[in-house]
């Protein structure tokens, strides 16, 4: 065992957990929680980290969830200290990849949960799970979720948040889009046969479009991102050109989505595949997930936050989506908080503050301390 969260956490940064390759990091976290007392603790047949403390009551409790594995770390140069040295600087800040998304909160719900059992058993269990692939899409939350929705009354995603609680976040989509021409060459200019006219009046449509909105998660977002052409002469137009769509949604589904791209794409010559949620191989078509801002459980972990950190930022939405999307869609309450920078993500500038993270940890000690308010 560690002799402290920080201590931990270093050990977390110091080992690599890309995804597909999280299986040294789970161990080291079940040796953790051994260590530290848990009463359950392994690794399950999807790799999934899973802990149990057991509360002084039956029923459903809470689950803390984050994740096992990482992005890659981009380009070494760009980094001001190793990404897997875990350096703790001068400012008392630990660096590296995984810092904020998502070893420093793991580290800060394994020892959170912890430290309520060492101040008294809690009234509830308290399952604390870090899983595979969420930067994926989620494999792991999909297998693990329906396993144990039965025992977790309030889901608390433990993304870095700067300790703010988050209510919702919107869905994610990715749509294709196959503009289609007829190949010549380029010092013939046929305009009407090159699909990079079709693309530019699309992508002027989509500039003006009126978003869906929704009372509690804002405004959609749709956002042109990967672009390829069927050449690379360039003397010569393309036949096809493809473009990816980021699609953030508030509630739309993949009818919604035709019937609003029917509309941009009228009169261009252009096929449009939007996946149905849940179903493409892989994970990323999936909704968000979004309480009401005044239900209970976010009035609690506000009224909790107030208590043990001080007064901070009101509860708002992630940016990002979250395995949140697998315990919403499972019927189970779910709300976000975590420490760390949520902009210092997939970053080569990340790290945590110590203050931060043992101010998580504090954090979900109290909260797993009580009852879910539900």
């Amino acid at each position: 065992m560690k002799n402290s969260v920080v201590e931990f956490t270093q050990l977390l940064l110091q080992t690599p957990s890309p995804s597909k390759d999280e299986s040294r990091l789970a161990e080291i976290v079940v040796a953790e929680m051994k260590s530290l007392g848990y009463d359950e603790a392994y690794v399950d047949a999807a790799g999934n980290v899973v802990g149990r403390i057991r509360g002084r009551q039956e029923g459903p409790g809470w689950l803390l969830l984050t994740h096992l594995d990482h992005v890659d770390i981009g380009d070494e140069a760009n980094w001001p200290h190793p990404p897997f040295s875990g350096y703790l600087d001068e400012d008392e800040r630990l660096w590296g990849r995984g810092a904020v998304d998502i070893k420093g909160p793991l580290a800060a719900t394994v020892y959170g949960a912890a430290e309520a059992k060492k101040a008294g058993t809690p009234q509830r269990d308290v399952w604390v799970a870090s899983v595979v692939e969420e930067e994926l899409g989620g494999g792991g939350a999909a297998q693990l979720v329906p396993e144990i929705k039965g025992r977790i009354a309030a889901a608390v995603i433990a993304e870095p948040s700067s300790l703010q609680v988050i209510y919702g976040h919107r869905g994610v989509a990715r749509v294709r889009l196959v503009f289609a021409g007829s190949p010549h060459h380029a010092a013939l200019s046929r305009g009407a046969d090159n699909p990079h006219y079709d693309l530019m009046r699309f992508l002027q449509r989509l500039a003006a479009l009126q978003r869906p909105r929704d009372r509690v998660l804002g405004a959609s977002s749709i956002t042109p991102t990967i672009l390829q052409a069927d050449t690379s002469s360039a003397n010569r137009t393309p036949g096809k050109i493809t473009l990816i769509l980021d699609w953030r949604t508030v509630g739309e589904n993949a009818e919604d989505m035709r019937a609003i791209l029917a509309d941009l794409t009228r009169g261009l010559r252009v096929s449009v595949e939007v996946p149905e949620l849940w179903e493409h191989g892989d994970l990323e078509n999936t909704p968000g997930m979004k309480m009401e801002p005044d239900h209970p459980l976010v009035r609690q972990m506000e009224a909790v936050r107030r208590r043990v950190l001080g007064i901070g930022p009101r509860p708002g939405l992630w940016a990002f989506a979250t395995d949140g999307r697998y315990t919403h869609a499972a019927g189970i309450p779910t709300v976000g908080f975590g420490p760390g920078d949520p902009t210092l993500a997939h970053t080569e500038h990340e790290y945590i503050p110590v203050s931060e993270l043992q101010a998580g940890a504090r954090y979900y000690a109290a909260l797993v301390s009580e009852e879910p308010a539900l």
